[in-house]
């Protein structure tokens, strides 16, 4: 597998807005590279690690609350285009385990809806259905240290991400990105969303912030 991509630091120019748009062309150009790169097995191999920490986290999390098993748990999660993370080992290997995966549909800008990755027909469940999960996986494009995300910019999950927390009763929000993702800043305003933690292949799941 070819040595991950370096991405500049951020050095602010004092317009936020364009300064974003410079990083999401950044990190798109250093993902098509680095995906580029793949073999088939390198795609596997990270696949299956991201599977294998994020389903460690959700034990670990299930765990944590007195629950015997992860099975009848719920997460969010994603179908990752062709550069983002792959995490379909990690959908797979817990909807195997008998954990409810939820997933993004787009419906009217910015409102996200949530869908059960087994439901073929993608049938919108309401927002409601968010009080139910326990652990949400979202994509981004990178994360801070401190955990702010610099997400694609249709600010959908800018505007769920809250709407989790408010309902969703605690549940950790971890971020899932490419091994070198992870930077010391962001361009970032006021109401961009903060995780608690990040999720990639290499690394696993570690905390932000704090």
């Amino acid at each position: 597998m070819s040595p991950p991509p370096v991405l500049p630091p951020y050095r602010p120019t004092g317009d936020v807005v364009a300064d974003k748009v410079t990083w999401r062309a950044l990190v798109r150009a250093a993902r098509r590279g680095l995906v580029g790169s793949w073999t088939e097995q390198d795609r596997a191999a990270a696949s299956d690690a991201l599977a294998a920490a994020g389903a460690a986290y959700l034990r670990a999390y299930a765990v944590a609350r007195g629950l015997d098993d992860v099975a009848g748990t719920t997460v969010t999660a994603f179908e990752p285009l062709r550069t983002e993370p792959p995490v379909e080992g990690l959908t797979s290997a817990l909807t195997a385990a008998g954990v409810r995966v939820l997933v993004p549909v787009t419906l009217e800008r910015p409102r996200l809806e949530w869908a059960d990755l087994a439901d073929p027909h993608r049938r919108p469940l309401g927002e409601g259905v968010l009080a139910e999960v326990d652990v949400a996986f979202v994509p981004a494009l990178a994360v801070s240290r401190r955990g702010v995300r610099l997400g694609q910019g249709g600010g959908y999950f800018d505007t769920t991400l809250p709407r989790l927390r408010e309902l969703g009763a605690g549940a950790p929000v971890v971020v899932v990105l490419h091994d070198h993702e992870v930077v010391p800043v962001v361009p970032a305003d006021a109401h961009d969303a903060v995780m608690d933690a990040v999720l990639r292949p290499a690394s696993g799941v570690v905390g932000l912030g704090g």
